[in-house]
């Protein structure tokens, strides 16, 4: 390597010996360099300085003499001693704000920077080593939008570099715009356009707020996050530029808004952040601590695969990280992690549904443990008689899932001391396909199976081997296993050989509904050949009473007409709040409550809080006794009753919005409901700018359109979380008041759905499209996807997109 480049990739650091295990890969911000960013000098910066045209020799790389006074690189004087066997690149564009007549502007925007930076890997890289990178300002977004690139089409020959994208490192960057940067540019570009030199407004426009490429850049990077789940650590700055007087980058745009990010701020302003004076700045300290901790994990493990290792450290700790293996063994490798055979059983969303149910309220859930029929199914007591067999089976609503969260929590608590394997796996209609399917299932189950029991992970890897080698798949690593496949070695598994097992499995009824029955006849047949064959199989399955399916000798118990208690305690510990007063009154409100449950938790969550909403708005409690009286037993009446008291004009708009609520193929991210809410009301609006000037239902900000998603549904569409996390992985890892927050307030990593399944039946199968417009009774389903289409229509004509299409 003898230079490092203005513009493109250049190698400026790699190992003597050629064992690097990661490449490091730095890329600059606004007005950068890809040398002169990244280095300090003991004189105060001054501004932002125009870096040299000519590019730097290698030979001044790790010592500059400035006025015999030496300056630091710290990619190499600091990194490359830190992580010796990593290759350290950087990545020069031209971004500058202004140029002084040296050459023509380069128009380029982030869209064109970010693939100049992919192909540049592609081209430069001979192997699919972990990559990380470490991104300034306006790099962090060129990296963004180049790992979506990467992502698509699959099967294109770069998606090697988001498989292999190890973490990403932010420093200051705007990833919902920043006023602040683009006022930074503009001071400069009206100072030196005073004096007649040309100045670039593209990259500009892309750091004002929301603008297309930003949008872009950052949904895109969050598909792939999600898929593909690599490390991202974001530091922002602590300190204003002087000159501006404020943060180039404000927080709540150096924030994506997802507690993976665990952001910190660095004591230095926005051209500081990403120069340090030496091993002992307190700065560097922190952002090579996040380097090495990757680094040193790659190098243990540098034949895991990427994304089970992703999985891995959360599960197990820090130790174990994000590194790449690509290619099959031609035979079983002893050497090899036996994790690496757990990799094609893995999939990002394999405990979601699991973690977004809800913890049960305090002191409640207690008495299915204390129930003879559990007590006798898990104690192995009715064994002989039900073969290991239990299902709970209530009506929509009734808790089960809670339930089963709580069974499969205690179980898995006294697995260590009782030497049994637990596992679960919580159907989700509204999920991906992995999470309401017989393959999601089987490789959710082998996963945390095969993960805690080491001899039949061994029979797995001979398994897989043997499946491999007569020509079914390609190779351990990237085999896309079959469901019959998978169901064929779990039924190997039942025999005296194995360790007694509990598995749990949540909501069968929203499988698809080609394989309900299959299911349950699997598991019926499963168990009763388990208990034959001497191994202790123990399964627990949950579900509505429809559909009805009839297995034999099978133990039940009936959630609904177990759970009054519950019930009961969780009314007290909502209303006890408001009781202070009337007691009498109130006595009575609470009654009328529990004689109307029936069994139902949801009904009452649903009725409690509208009862002390209303409360809070100033109605009395006669009043509120009587609306609940009125309130129907049955989830659906229920429901019909919420929908009926719209006003006239509501209706159509409320129609379309359930339409797209229910019918989308996938749940929305509430950052795309800002868009949808402007284009389902009549008459659409005609450009985005439209809407924000002159529309009085412009939604400027994610808190007022979620009360206008509450509004419409009547509370029947709610916004959840993407991942629900327990309280102490919700601490705030930062040094900062905001920063590192699980800001699950940002629309980016929030989904809107509807609060339970029933509600999703109660218009795709029953008669809630009806209720709000008669015209829908026949065909509701085809007239919903015809509006939804006819909204996309009128989005592809707003007037952004044809200048999109122009400048493209």
């Amino acid at each position: 390597m003898d230079r490092i480049l203005d513009t493109g990739l250049s190698v400026a650091y790699e190992p003597d010996d050629c064992s690097a295990v990661v490449d490091i890969v730095f890329v600059h911000g606004l007005h950068g360099h890809p040398y002169k960013t990244w280095t300090y000098h003991p004189r105060t910066l001054k501004g932002l300085k125009a870096p040299a045209a000519k590019s730097v020799a290698a030979s001044t790389l790790s010592q500059r003499n400035d006025e015999q006074v030496a300056s630091v690189f710290w990619p190499i004087d600091l990194i490359s001693k830190d992580c010796p066997n990593s290759r350290i690149l950087l990545f020069g564009y031209d971004s500058k704000i202004t140029k002084y007549k040296r050459g023509a502007i380069n128009w380029n925007s982030i869209l064109s920077h970010s693939k100049d930076l992919l192909f540049d890997l592609v081209r430069e890289r001979r192997s699919n080593r972990p990559l990380v990178f470490v991104a300034h300002s306006l790099g962090g977004v060129v990296v963004k939008q180049m790992l979506a690139e990467s992502s698509s089409p699959p099967g294109a020959f770069h998606n090697e570099i988001v498989k292999s994208t190890a973490a990403v490192v932010f420093l200051g960057t705007p990833h919902r715009g920043s006023q602040g940067v683009a006022t930074f540019g503009e001071v400069l570009r009206s100072f030196v356009g005073s004096l007649g030199m040309e100045t670039t407004p593209v990259i500009l426009d892309a750091l004002r707020m929301k603008t297309t490429d930003l949008e872009r850049a950052q949904e895109g990077f969050s598909k792939v996050w999600q898929k593909y789940d690599f490390k991202v650590k974001t530091f922002q700055e602590g300190l204003s530029l002087s000159k501006l007087g404020r943060k180039v980058v404000p927080d709540y745009s150096s924030l994506i808004g997802d507690h993976r990010e665990h952001a910190e701020t660095l004591q230095a302003n926005h051209l500081e952040m990403c120069r340090f004076s030496g091993p002992d700045d307190p700065n560097y300290r922190k952002v090579s601590g996040e380097l090495r901790s990757v680094y040193h994990s790659i190098a243990r493990l540098r034949v895991v695969d990427i994304s089970a290792s992703r999985h891995l450290q959360r599960t197990h700790g820090p130790e174990v990280s994000a590194v790449s293996y690509h290619g099959p063994p031609n035979a079983v490798d002893n050497s090899q992690p036996p994790d690496a055979y757990l990799i094609p059983l893995w999939f990002p969303a394999i405990y979601a549904r699991l973690r977004s149910v809800r913890n049960p309220a305090p002191q409640t859930g207690l008495w299915l443990f204390e129930h003879e029929t559990y007590q006798g199914w898990f104690s192995g007591r009715s064994r002989h008689e039900y073969r290991g067999l239990l299902w709970l089976k209530g009506k929509p609503g009734s808790g089960k899932s809670t339930l089963m969260k709580e069974a499969f929590r205690r179980a898995a608590l006294g697995q260590v001391e009782s030497d049994y394997t637990t596992a679960a796996y919580f159907f989700n209609a509204n999920g991906d396909e992995l999470e309401h399917s017989t393959l999601g299932l089987f490789r959710s189950l082998l996963y945390q199976i095969l993960s805690r029991d080491e001899q039949s992970l061994q029979r797995f890897r001979t398994f897989a081997d043997d499946t491999w080698e007569f020509g079914r798949r390609d190779g351990p690593h990237r085999t896309s296993w079959r469901d019959d496949d998978l169901q064929y070695f779990f039924q190997s598994l039942v025999d005296s050989e194995t360790k007694k097992t509990f598995i749990f499995i949540d909501a069968l009824d929203e499988c698809d509904e080609c394989s309900i029955r299959s299911l349950a006849y699997l598991w019926r047949s499963t168990t009763i050949y388990a208990y034959e064959a001497g191994f202790d199989l123990n399964v627990c399955v949950s579900s509505r009473h429809f559909p009805t399916i009839t297995v034999t000798d099978c133990a039940e118990v009936i959630v609904d007409q177990h759970n009054s208690d519950d019930i009961t305690k969780y009314v007290d510990q909502k209303l006890n709040v408001c009781m202070s007063t009337q007691r009498l009154q109130w006595e009575t409100l609470r009654r009328t409550i529990l004689d109307k449950a029936a069994g139902v938790f949801l009904w009452t969550v649903l009725v409690v809080e509208d009862v002390l909403k209303n409360w809070d708005n100033g109605s009395e409690l006669p009043s509120l006794t009587m609306q609940v009286k009125n309130v129907p037993e049955k989830l659906e009446t229920l429901f019909s009753n919420m929908l009926s008291g719209l006003e006239p004009e509501a209706k159509q708009l409320t129609v379309r919005f359930f339409q797209w609520a229910i019918l989308a193929t996938k749940p929305l991210r509430l950052h795309e409901w800002h868009h949808i809410m402007a284009f389902i009301r009549q008459p659409a609006s005609e450009s985005l700018t439209e809407w924000r000037r002159q529309s009085a239902h412009f939604t400027e900000s994610d808190e007022q359109l979620e009360k206008q998603i509450r509004s419409l549904s009547r509370g029947l569409v709610e916004v959840k979380k993407v991942w629900e996390v327990d309280t102490q992985e919700m601490e705030v890892i930062s040094t900062h008041g905001r920063a590192g927050s699980l800001d699950f307030e940002q629309g980016d990593t929030r989904l809107v759905q509807v609060i339970h399944e029933t509600v999703r039946d109660f218009f795709a199968k029953g008669r809630g499209f009806a209720i709000l417009d008669p015209h829908l009774r026949q065909n509701p389903i085809g007239n919903g996807h015809l509006s939804i289409m006819t909204t996309c229509l009128d989005y592809i004509h707003i007037k952004e997109l044809d200048a999109l299409v122009e400048a493209r």
